[in-house]
């Protein structure tokens, strides 16, 4: 994946604790993609195994899972009310989301999804394969710590 971080070499099961922790306590709008380390996006022809998390409002988070790159949605709202949460959806909703996707607040279950994802449908030999990029929510306005700027 272009412009990542690569993951350090560690088991499967480190990975899910890996992930785990970094889910904890993130702002809402927050994505992680997963990919193959060596992947570059020019390629358009070239199938890609990918996963992305998003952090969406009251808990709640969305993975996606793709043989194709997957882009950043632009959602109209984070509000999870009416979400189905814990089934694995099939339904196309998202254009770039060839083998669907899962709103959950269980942590461990978005980790163990998606470390399987890799693991056990796509064969990646190991954690040292994957690269892992994070993109965290934009501010419209600088946060206010009682200093003027002018």
């Amino acid at each position: 994946m272009v412009d990542s971080t690569e993951l350090p070499e560690v088991s499967w099961a480190g990975m899910v604790e890996w992930l785990t922790g970094s889910l904890v306590d993130q702002p809402v709008a927050l994505i992680v993609e997963i990919g193959p380390n060596s992947y570059v996006s020019e390629d358009d022809d070239q199938e890609v195994v990918c996963a992305q998390i998003q952090v969406l409002a009251g808990g709640v988070l969305m993975l996606r899972r793709s043989r194709v790159e997957l882009g950043h949605l632009l959602l109209a709202d984070y509000s999870t009310e009416n979400l189905p949460l814990d089934i694995w959806q099939f339904d196309g909703h998202f254009e770039d989301c060839t083998d669907g996707y899962l709103f959950s607040r269980d942590v461990n279950l978005i980790a163990n999804t998606c470390v399987a994802w890799f693991r056990d449908n796509w064969g990646t030999r190991s954690t040292s394969e994957l690269g892992c990029s994070y993109r965290f929510p934009d501010e419209l306005l600088p946060p206010t710590d009682g200093t003027d700027v002018f």
